[in-house]
């Protein structure tokens, strides 16, 4: 459970998530990255998510939303269920900024946005301390 990274994607990201999930276990055969295409936002799974943070460590939810979105709505359900009570779990949702985009290709964007694969992988690095992040020094 220590080095297993659910992802659940909703929408268009599926694709960018599973290609992040490949290169990561390619890269570190001691990290599992699952991949779960959530289908639709409501009703919630509710079954898929209990599994997934019962199986993984670190759960990543994906979406061209935005705050507000699916994240918050798993969120919401871990946090009432109970599920992050022990302090095992990390959770990160992957949503799209609250800025304006200026005219590009849709790969343009969800790059700005943090979308894509290269972006994933980052964050999936981060949570499982495979990277370390510098810390802004106070001004």
């Amino acid at each position: 459970r220590k080095d297993r990274v659910a992802i659940l994607s909703l929408g268009t990201r599926l694709h960018e998530s599973l290609k992040a999930a490949n290169e990561i276990e390619e890269q570190d055969d001691k990290l599992g990255v699952t991949v779960a295409d959530a289908r639709y936002m409501k009703p919630l799974d509710v079954d898929l998510i209990r599994q997934l943070v019962d199986d993984h460590s670190v759960l990543i939810t994906i979406e061209e939303g935005s705050i507000g979105g699916f994240g918050d709505h798993v969120l919401h359900f871990i946090t009432l269920d109970g599920l992050m009570d022990d302090g095992n779990l990390k959770f990160r949702p992957m949503v799209l900024p609250d800025v304006l985009f200026e005219a590009a290709t849709q790969t343009e964007q969800y790059e700005q946005a943090g979308l894509n694969a290269q972006h994933i992988k980052g964050t999936i690095l981060r949570l499982t301390k495979r990277v370390s992040v510098p810390v802004l020094e106070e001004a």
